[in-house]
């Protein structure tokens, strides 16, 4: 072979292997980056798994920036065992909303959220006993073990509506409650981890049925909670709510929901997690002081 095009291979794969040594080291540091700094977790039924459909965000300054997640924020994939790049997807819940809120606060910071929810669940189901909330601890010591050194932020919890058929168990919601922030503060190892939790507003009637007929009680329950480091957002304020519509809020700061009147539309979604969002941030800076 002549000396040249020895020299020309050579010199080629001298640029090949540090070009492919850059590429892995990008990946390298790419995927370090995917570790969070902040971790929330996220639990619930319905409105926490979520009925905002993406549909329902116009392509509006208010609301397009919603159609593209965070770079850094990540989820996590309890199947696959890695954080994920958030997705909106046809269907979504608080997390949107939530996220873009704590990116702005944080820009510097990689946000993890650890979510298992399921619709229609009652709290029986959420109990350490359960099927659900084991789950929900198993994702987390999964996530935590892939980032040992972020530090679990907040637990943003949105359920009681499947609580609320019948007096007896509306009556036993707070214990219920209760007992689950006991459980993951044990379980976690922080005994002061903060709870935020959404206060429930259905409408009494579900496809021309009547439910949730004890909804009141659930929501006495949440608004009288004695626990500390626990934080409640309202819910009154609901726009197509017909038994608890805030009348005396301006229409464009009202949560909107489905035609069921029950499940957060996309708009109110994305309402709803700037709440959770606020109500995080403003209890940090309360703290920081």
């Amino acid at each position: 072979m002549p000396k040249e095009k020895m020299m020309f291979y050579k010199n080629w794969n001298r640029t090949f292997l540090i070009v492919s040594a850059s590429l892995v080291l990008n990946c390298i540091i790419a995927h370090a980056s995917n570790k969070p700094d902040l971790i929330f977790l996220l639990g619930g039924q319905s409105n926490m798994a979520g009925g905002g459909y993406t549909t329902d965000l116009p392509d509006t300054d208010e609301y397009k920036r919603y159609h593209t997640p965070p770079k850094n924020v990540s989820i996590w994939n309890a199947k696959m065992k890695s954080w994920q790049p958030l997705e909106l997807g046809k269907r979504f819940g608080p997390e949107i909303g939530f996220s873009h809120a704590l990116s702005a606060a944080f820009p510097s910071k990689h946000i993890g959220l650890v979510k298992y929810a399921a619709g229609g669940t009652s709290m029986d189901k959420w109990a350490a006993s359960g099927k659900l909330y084991p789950r929900l601890l198993t994702a987390f010591k999964d996530a935590r073990q892939s980032a040992p050194n972020a530090k679990l932020a907040a637990m943003l919890w949105h359920q009681g509506e499947s609580d609320s058929d019948t007096k007896e168990v509306a009556e036993a919601y707070q214990g219920k409650l209760v007992k689950l922030i006991a459980a993951v503060r044990k379980d976690t190892k922080d005994p002061n981890l903060l709870f935020i939790l959404g206060q429930i507003n259905p409408a009494k009637s579900y496809c021309g049925r009547p439910r949730f007929l004890h909804a009141d009680i659930v929501k006495k329950a949440q608004a009288e909670l004695k626990v500390a480091n626990t934080v409640m957002i309202k819910t009154d304020d609901c726009e197509m709510n017909p038994y608890h519509w805030g009348f005396n809020t301006p229409k464009e700061k009202r949560i909107p929901k489905n035609e069921d009147n029950i499940h957060y539309s996309g708009k109110g979604q994305i309402k709803m997690g700037k709440r959770f969002a606020k109500a995080y941030l403003a209890k940090r800076k309360n703290i920081s002081r």
